[in-house]
């Protein structure tokens, strides 16, 4: 227990030892492969001391298990991942859905996004001390990714809409730093944005963020593949988006669709 052991200890400051954890992917994950460039990858955490956000990408750093495991260092659950000296927690204290450095990523492409979540930010009112723990950390987790998308939408529908503007300007209007800087931030590409939101069982508490058994995570499995299959049921998914936004979104739950 933590709260027995001695300050300043490892096992002081979290329920698990991930030392296996690092075992396991130094065992399975080619991580030449992952930093060879052939595809790009990403990890978001934060730092402990500063509460600052960093991502660990194969075009800024050289990945190591100790990049994976920090981003999946959530507190209390696991201990912060030391990384040249500093200290890192899971990125999702700070945002948990890395869509914006997605979107943000150059050059621009038309997009396919899977947006993962394991907090849904509907739920019922708490009636519990039990309920209101578990709906605070469902709140706090899932808020930053529905910001996310919210802004995501609106920047793209600008970017859309002054594109379509500066095609209109005469030719005598085309030139110019300011033309350039306008024509820069305009963008005719398309994003899908897929939602694949857990929705919680009813006997889960608020533990679920640090409770790992073999049901729990066959539970997990289980629901992301069969919402995955059924997603990809609707072929209007991987269609190129039609509306004057170049934007689509789905979400297999809220649209109540099967």
């Amino acid at each position: 227990m933590p709260w027995l052991a001695p300050a300043g200890t490892p096992s002081a400051t979290s329920y698990y030892d991930t030392t296996p954890l690092r075992q396991t992917l130094e065992r399975l994950v080619d991580f030449d492969r992952i930093n060879a460039g052939e595809m790009r990858f990403s990890v978001g955490s934060v730092n402990v001391r500063t509460g600052n956000f960093v991502y660990f990408d194969t075009n800024t750093h050289t990945i190591r298990p100790e990049h994976v495991l920090a981003s999946g260092a959530l507190p209390p659950g696991f201990p912060p991942v030391e990384i040249q000296g500093e200290y890192y927690w899971d990125g999702g204290l700070v945002s948990n859905t890395p869509l914006q450095w997605v979107v943000d990523g150059q050059p621009r492409r038309d997009t396919l996004v899977f947006q993962v979540d394991l907090w849904d930010a509907r739920g019922d009112v708490p009636r519990t001390m039990a309920q209101v723990l578990t709906r605070h950390k469902e709140i706090v987790y899932s808020s930053r990714t529905r910001a996310n998308s919210d802004r995501v939408r609106q920047l793209q529908q600008m970017r859309n809409t002054l594109a379509i503007l500066l095609e209109k300007l005469p030719a005598e209007l085309r030139t110019g730093p300011e033309f350039e800087i306008l024509n820069s931030a305009s963008i005719r590409k398309v994003y899908n944005l897929v939602h694949l939101i857990y929705r919680a069982q009813e006997y889960e508490g608020d533990s679920k963020d640090y409770e790992f058994s073999r049901v729990s995570m066959h539970t997990h499995w289980r629901s992301g593949y069969n919402d995955t299959v059924r997603t990809l049921h609707h072929p209007e998914v991987l269609e190129r988006p039609q509306n004057a936004e170049g934007f689509f979104t789905f979400d297999l739950g809220r649209d109540g669709r099967e």
